[in-house]
């Protein structure tokens, strides 16, 4: 669990517009959110700094962020193994701030497959009052340009698709790996129609010719970057449903993921439920 302080507010603003974009994605995600809004001057760098204490203390080997924010709130954006967990957190941190400081405090526990959406447009709302985000700097620019977004020869636009004989959707799975391919297409053979590119090249053209309704695509191929082949789909095909794959469920990877045109993001190893929710949403 990492605690940021500098640049929380543009950090999170990228998070919480992930999030309202797809609730699938978030299962299991939880923020704790903690109002210290009461607590003035150096009562609020205490305050903050007890709440650091408890957090490091009990969150620590949890999978997430922790946003410390300018308007005095902290957003605990993690997987906890249960919601008792950040719920207990909660009352820890605003009954010791409270002991020691005699400050009012108060925590609000989001379940973000659940209240997601209106999380996410409260933090927009909020931060978009305290700043802008800013321009890309220069280095940023160059290291984007250094990964390769489009292959060497592209097709033309791709035309509108239509699902497959008796309305059976077609889906694309994109992974190297051989026993995730098997798995991917035992868990989906009963519901559609299923093809595979092991590599980003046959992507490209099998994307062309096959024109899936899904895409489930990992992030690390062995010829090039998952991202890359999201990129690509979405300027040639920009209502493509193209949901990630990657063990690396992190909030930078699936942020980086759903705002660059992702329609959803599934952690490894997988459930068969997170398939069925994509496909089945798709084949309407």
């Amino acid at each position: 669990m990492e605690i940021l302080s500098i640049n929380a507010e543009r950090k999170l603003f990228e998070i919480a517009s992930s999030i309202s974009q797809d609730a699938q994605t978030w299962h299991d995600w939880f923020c704790l959110k903690i109002d210290l809004g009461a607590c003035e001057g150096k009562l609020y760098e205490d305050s903050a700094g007890l709440a650091r204490s408890i957090i490091n203390t009990h969150l620590k080997d949890i999978q997430g962020d922790t946003f410390i924010c300018k308007n005095k709130t902290i957003h605990i954006l993690c997987k906890p193994p249960s919601e008792n967990v950040l719920e207990q957190t909660g009352v820890q941190i605003c009954d010791l701030i409270t002991s020691e400081n005699g400050s009012p405090v108060n925590y609000v526990l989001y379940d973000l497959s659940i209240n997601g959406y209106d999380y996410a447009k409260s933090v927009m709302g909020t931060t978009n009052s305290l700043f802008k985000l800013p321009e890309m700097q220069d280095d940023e620019q160059i290291e984007i340009e250094k990964e390769p977004s489009v292959p060497l020869k592209q097709p033309d636009t791709i035309g509108k698709k239509q699902l497959s004989s008796k309305n059976t959707p077609k889906v694309l799975l994109v992974e190297d790996d051989p026993i995730t391919r098997w798995m991917v297409r035992n868990s989906l053979k009963e519901i559609c129609d299923f093809a595979t590119a092991p590599t980003a090249n046959k992507a490209y053209a099998m994307y062309t010719s096959y024109q899936p309704d899904v895409v489930f695509l990992d992030i690390n191929l062995p010829d090039n970057n998952g991202r890359a082949v999201l990129g690509w789909i979405m300027e040639h095909d920009p209502g493509a449903c193209v949901v990630m794959f990657s063990s690396n469920g992190s909030l930078d990877n699936i942020t980086e993921c759903l705002n660059n045109g992702a329609s959803g993001f599934v952690t490894k190893p997988f459930l068969k439920e997170d398939l069925l929710h994509y496909v089945k949403h798709r084949a309407g």
